[in-house]
């Protein structure tokens, strides 16, 4: 009868009974103890990441809150803003708009020749009219009284046309040089000029005008540059109220 060994073949050899199984459980507890703190690191590594992403995030919202509270604040300020530089447009273009009556006249006493004298001035630009017809010599301010509206429509074109005396004829075409020198003048033109006698006596003798003896009588009318157009970008309505001034 042939023998049969019945003891495992794994117990054979002398080996103890248990060795093998104890000794895997071990190696599988070991390792998943190591998973277990690696995913514990990895945890916390990515939940501190979140973390400081979440208040990064929420100091963000809190700058952008306090940003957009401060711009509420200043909205009126920059709609004041808005308010002065409109203003400031059509406080421009109304001062565009008018001719400056008070500086030409100072004009005319800056640039006559002291040769010439003044017995009439008559200026017109739109629907406003000024007019002198008090004899005045050059250099002396030019007095006048006259309806004069605050603002003159854009495009009109001033012009003034001025009767006086000379001592010779070289008088009246220094004069005409001098004229062109005004601030805004884009023409002078000479309408008369001249000397005729009448009277019949020696020093007391006069001409038209009332100047002396052979003094010539001059005639000159003087264009000024159009006023300006309003700016097209930027429509603004002035109503503005006839006055009555005095030009000096």
């Amino acid at each position: 009868m042939k023998a049969v060994n019945l003891i495992p073949s794994e117990q054979r050899g002398g080996a103890s009974v248990g060795t093998g199984r104890s000794e895997g459980a071990v190696f599988a507890v070991v390792a998943l103890l190591l998973g277990v703190a690696v995913l514990g690191v990895l945890y916390g590594k990515a939940s501190h990441k979140i973390s400081a992403s979440n208040g990064e995030a929420a100091s963000l919202t809190a700058q952008a809150q306090q940003a957009q509270a401060e711009a509420s604040q200043l909205a009126p300020f920059a709609s004041f803003v808005s308010l002065r530089e409109q203003r400031m447009q059509a406080v421009t273009q109304l001062v565009d708009a008018r001719f400056d009556w008070a500086h030409v006249f100072h004009e005319f006493g800056r640039v006559l020749p002291p040769e010439t004298s003044i017995s009439s001035l008559t200026g017109t630009v739109g629907s406003a009219i000024v007019a002198s017809t008090a004899p005045s010599k050059a250099g002396a301010s030019v007095g006048a009284s006259a309806a004069v509206a605050s603002s003159t429509p854009p495009g009109s074109v001033p012009t003034f046309t001025i009767a006086g005396c000379a001592t010779s004829q070289a008088a009246v075409a220094l004069t005409l040089e001098r004229l062109r020198l005004i601030d805004g003048v884009s023409d002078v033109s000479l309408q008369s000029s001249t000397a005729t006698v009448t009277g019949g006596g020696s020093g007391a003798a006069t001409v038209s005008g009332g100047c002396p003896a052979s003094d010539p009588v001059f005639n000159v009318q003087i264009t000024f540059d159009a006023l300006p157009q309003p700016s097209a970008s930027t429509p603004t309505t002035v109503t503005a109220s006839n006055s009555t001034a005095g030009v000096r």
